[in-house]
């Protein structure tokens, strides 16, 4: 009896040390286990992509790290910039303000990001969790200020038809393209849309309508009046007008047919802009992104 007790004790104990390394594997090796001892810090020699969710291939994970690299320099090292995919969020941030953002928020902290004193740039985020999959900016410091609403809108309007296709690689060149523009010229250019040549078009059908009926009624007074005659016929020139009868045949038809696929593409409409928000660490963020 003892001997079975001791079994059970053991498988007991066994399972209650077993426990924790459970739980912990649930998280990154990166994540800290205690936030309040975590003070911020500049890294070096930081990637500037981490593809945690295997979704680039190395081609394309070397042309994004030229790419960012070229990017923080050509603005004097003002901005820093990094690419992150991970293959789930952890639930790191649910029920917080801006829960989509506040993984990828703590983990440019936690790994140093950031320019100067108070730790300029962002980090692009892919998460490939199944049914939870979307993409987040997040910026700190300087970089706040060009993450705006309309700009995080027009950023993620030019990344969406790359990341709903799949192309994850051309959605982060384009995504270092329009960062490239907001910086050189605080905006993002707005991008016209139908709605925005539907309303041009009214418009514009408006415009000549009214400019129409000013020149018609200019030219209708100066008309000369028109004499009436008694028969439709007394209108007609004669010998001016003469019906033929012409044939065409054809000896044979041709008929091409074009079959038109419905797209597949599905997005989780407009942008979820946050505004300022804060990490798992206390560091202020500005962000916002798209499920897909």
């Amino acid at each position: 009896m003892k001997k079975i007790l001791s079994i059970i004790f053991i498988s007991l104990l066994l399972a209650a040390l077993a426990v924790p390394a459970v739980f912990a594997s649930d998280l990154p090796a990166w994540y800290p286990e205690d936030w309040s001892s975590f003070s911020d810090f500049h890294g070096t020699d930081l990637p500037r992509v981490v593809d945690d969710a295997d979704i680039f291939t190395d081609a394309e994970e070397a042309k994004l790290t030229k790419l960012a690299n070229d990017l923080i320099a050509k603005f004097d090292d003002k901005y820093d910039f990094v690419i992150f995919t991970d293959v789930s969020n952890y639930g790191i941030g649910k029920g917080m303000e801006a829960s989509d953002g506040v993984y990828p928020a703590d983990f440019y902290q936690v790994h140093g990001y950031g320019k100067g004193e108070n730790y300029s740039g962002s980090v692009i985020f892919i998460c490939m969790e199944p049914g939870n999959r979307y993409w987040w900016s997040a910026a700190r410091g300087d970089s706040r200020n060009y993450y705006t609403e309309a700009n995080v809108n027009a950023i993620d309007d030019g990344i969406e038809p790359y990341m709903v296709d799949g192309d994850y690689a051309g959605a982060m060149y384009k995504y270092i393209e329009l960062l490239d523009e907001l910086y050189s010229t605080g905006k993002i250019a707005h991008k016209r849309t139908f709605s925005d040549y539907l309303f041009c078009g009214i418009a514009a059908a408006i415009v000549g309508l009214i400019a129409g009926a000013i020149n018609m009624s200019s030219k209708t007074k100066n008309m000369k009046k028109v004499n009436y005659a008694t028969y439709a016929n007394d209108y007609i020139v004669q010998d001016s007008f003469k019906v033929r009868g012409i044939k065409e045949m054809f000896l044979y038809k041709n008929v091409t047919r074009t079959v038109i696929e419905s797209s597949s593409r599905s997005s989780g409409g407009g942008s979820s802009y946050s505004g300022s928000y804060h990490s798992s660490g206390g560091g202020s963020f500005s962000g916002g992104g798209r499920h897909f």
